[in-house]
């Protein structure tokens, strides 16, 4: 019987960090690459999945005019309502508080017997 033997799993040499030269390549480059020296901001649109395309005559399958969104507010009406809507919970609460809201009965009046300071504190320790 041959005994199984056990590689070690081959070495991977450490990532060196990139000289100063090459960083200065980079730059320069990305510099003469961009126009007037701005670089311009590239957006991704889109998706990476494939694109189904419709068969040869049948023109444009379900054209975003067909699919209106079902509820759509401009921005000076969403802003309009939201404003609305903080107003209202603002004067809501404040309608409650003075309108709708008992007052808090006044604290009665003090015990004149009661001089304030127990002799001794209910929770102390019975050390004597």
């Amino acid at each position: 019987q041959a005994a199984a033997r056990v590689s070690s799993p081959p070495s991977v040499p450490a990532r060196e960090s990139p000289s100063v030269a090459t960083m200065a390549g980079l730059l320069l480059r990305a510099q003469r690459l961009a126009p007037a020296g701005r670089i311009a901001a590239v957006r991704a649109y889109g998706t990476s999945l494939p694109i189904p395309t419709p068969p040869p005559g049948t023109g444009v399958v379900f054209h975003s005019g067909m699919q209106p969104p079902k509820y759509s507010l401009s921005n000076p009406k969403w802003f309009g309502i939201l404003f609305a809507m903080n107003v209202g919970a603002y004067w809501g609460h404040y309608f409650y508080l003075n309108f709708l809201m008992r007052p808090n009965p006044p604290n009665p009046p003090r015990d004149p017997e009661n001089t304030g300071a127990p002799e001794r504190h209910m929770h102390a320790v019975d050390d004597e």
